[in-house]
């Protein structure tokens, strides 16, 4: 047999190359055909529908082949190391454990489930303490340091969303030191760009910061942001199953507003209310941490799910396991074009059914029609007089026509009026709207024998209170974190912790009262009775009517604009009602701050327990 027979013949390696005689080599072909692998698959992630559950199984092979790489380069180190064979850097094990981190974290704005968070968070920090990137300005390689850079931009997103404060300052120091050193060295083109991605974060933080009260030694004091506690049962007396909100569209679509790349401080807020804290032992396995081997960073045998699919399995659709801690599936639309923003409520709605609700949250500047025409037929004035803004497409922008009818009309083109979401009320719909021109939404057309709700916020604060443009949205801030917004309204800068700590009970035990009023008023609405049912719209329900309590009661809040208002009417008498002053004024008492309020005169403080 010649040579070019017994070639053609020869038995392949699993990444299609002939094998060597020499193992080594064997080796480093197997790792380069695991990376090259790894690396298509990844770059297919960004062409999966942003939309469906058809993402699931590709997310799944994905993390296989990746955990295949991480575990074949710890096994086979020493080996891929000589440059001789393969070379391989210290840069590019911090890139692949990079990319598991990325998944993780992708993964988690797919699901909302939270704990892949704490894997995301697991795999970046670990990057960080063994310092995989350390060597990366030496080699005089700009798209090695690029990688650096989005890494730290990544982590920090993850910090974020973690609420890990003091991590993200560390990491602000050290970004900043590197995109410093970048410019210096490389003189890019895209320094500009990287100094955006520090002033939005810096931005971003201020922000928190200026709603977060400090105790007497200047350290910023605690509050929760995400559902703690599940207070409602999942079926009814009669065994009925209970409304559950199982989608929300989140928006954000003013033209100024506080945000780090596509995440506005509002939409950030709204985004943790609408999960509960991650926990690091459910009955779906633990999170993955680096073992006491600095070179193992992947999820052990033992505590992978049964079913060995890897990533995603815990919160497969079939896991009945993990149901009861389900978060609310989210979409996160930054300055969406109305098309877009059709599209997703229109996806959403195919996607839930009667006993499911969704959410749509819309943070936007208002749009009202500027003049009224004689030869406009009235009803279209009264139902399409307004609403929300949306992004204007740029397509549309770029037509001509006559510029007055242009200027007349296009605000209201580019724009969500109520009536464009009758039709999505055929099912359970809970909408809050946090605009100059919320009170568009007050008269929803009810057609359909659905639960529909809507939650609007003060068209107007008054000139008494700081610009509410530096901290985000005030009636946002009530809703996801009810102390903050307090302490921001009565100017509680410094308290001490233990004061903190008192005013933060108060608030709870507010929310068990306004929550027992409502299971008990037989004023209700029928829509917010369904509503209550579910426990993060419960919450919003809960701190809506707090919200309007406190704000009535606040000295400088006195014109119709300055309060929020609710579809269907709320019952006036809940937020009146004597039992929830006494506790607000508990509050206000414990808070040092009554000069602020005006209490009716039967509103007693009683002494806490």
């Amino acid at each position: 047999m010649d040579t070019d027979t017994a070639t053609a013949t020869a038995p392949l390696t699993s990444n299609g190359n002939v094998p060597s005689s020499d193992p080594n080599i064997v080796v480093a072909q197997e790792f380069q055909y695991l990376l090259e692998k790894s690396q298509q698959l990844f770059a297919g992630l960004r062409d999966l529908p942003p939309t469906g559950k058809n993402w699931q199984t590709y997310f799944q092979r994905t993390f296989e082949v990746y955990t295949r790489l991480w575990k074949y380069q710890q096994t086979h180190r020493q080996i891929l190391e000589n440059k001789d064979y393969h070379g391989l850097k210290r840069w590019d094990i911090g890139e692949v454990a990079s990319k598991i981190g990325q998944l993780y974290y992708h993964y988690y704005l797919r699901t909302s489930e939270t704990n892949y968070l704490l894997e995301s968070h697991t795999f970046y920090d670990a990057i960080r303490k063994r310092q995989y990137f350390k060597d990366v300005l030496e080699v005089n390689n700009p798209a090695l340091v690029i990688k650096k850079l989005r890494y730290y931009a990544r982590f920090i997103v993850v910090c974020l969303f973690l609420n890990e404060t003091v991590e993200i300052r560390e990491l602000m120091e050290e970004l900043t030191a590197l995109i410093a050193d970048y410019t210096k060295i490389f003189n890019p083109s895209d320094s500009a760009e990287w100094n955006v991605v520090l002033s939005e974060i810096s931005t971003f933080l201020e922000a928190q910061k200026k709603t977060t009260p400090v105790d007497l030694e200047g350290k910023a004091l605690l509050a929760p942001t995400r559902l703690q506690i599940e207070r409602t049962p999942k079926f009814d007396k009669d065994g009925a199953a209970r409304l559950r909100l199982q989608e929300a569209i989140l928006v954000g679509n003013y033209q100024n507003q506080i945000k780090f790349s596509e995440l506005t401080l509002d939409m950030y807020r709204l985004l943790q209310a609408l999960e509960r804290e991650p926990t690091t032992n459910t009955s779906a396995g633990k999170p993955a941490h680096p073992s006491d081997d600095p070179n193992a960073m992947v999820r052990k045998e033992e505590d992978a799910p049964a079913d060995g699919s890897g990533l995603g399995s815990s919160t497969s659709a079939g896991d009945k396991s993990n149901l009861r801690r389900s978060n609310p599936h989210k979409y996160l639309l930054y300055r969406p074009t109305f098309a877009q923003l059709l599209y997703y409520i229109a996806t959403t709605f195919k996607d839930i059914n009667e006993n499911s609700a969704m959410l749509i949250y819309i943070s936007a500047d208002g749009a009202k029609r500027p003049v009224k025409s004689e030869h406009m037929d009235p009803a279209y004035l009264t139902n399409y007089s307004g609403g929300a803004a949306t992004a204007v497409n740029q397509n549309y922008a770029r037509k001509g026509g006559d510029k007055t009818d242009s200027e007349q009309h296009t605000p209201l083109v580019h724009c969500l009026h109520p009536n464009d979401l009758v039709p999505f009320s055929r099912k359970p719909l809970f909408v809050i709207v946090d605009s100059t021109n919320s009170a568009a939404f007050k008269d929803f057309p009810k057609i359909f024998p659905q639960s529909v709700a809507f939650l609007m916020s003060p068209t107007e604060y008054p000139a008494s209170i700081k610009d509410n443009a530096q901290i985000g949205s005030l009636f946002t801030l009530f809703l996801t974190t009810p102390i903050k917004a307090f302490a921001f309204i009565s100017d509680i800068t410094e308290v001490s912790k233990e004061v903190w700590e008192k005013c933060s009970g108060l608030v709870k035990e507010t929310e068990i009262l306004v929550g027992d009023l409502l299971d008990l008023s037989t004023e209700l609405d029928a829509a917010y009775k369904r509503f209550l049912q579910d426990d993060f719209l419960r919450q919003f329900l809960i701190r809506f009517v707090i919200t309007d309590a406190i704000l009535h009661l606040h000295s400088s809040f006195k014109d119709p604009q300055h309060f929020p208002s609710a579809f269907p009417a709320m019952a006036p008498s809940i937020a009146a009602t004597p039992e929830l002053h006494n506790r607000l004024k508990e509050l206000v008492d414990a808070a040092g701050v009554g000069g602020l309020y005006n209490f009716p005169t039967e509103a007693k403080a009683e002494p806490v327990q």
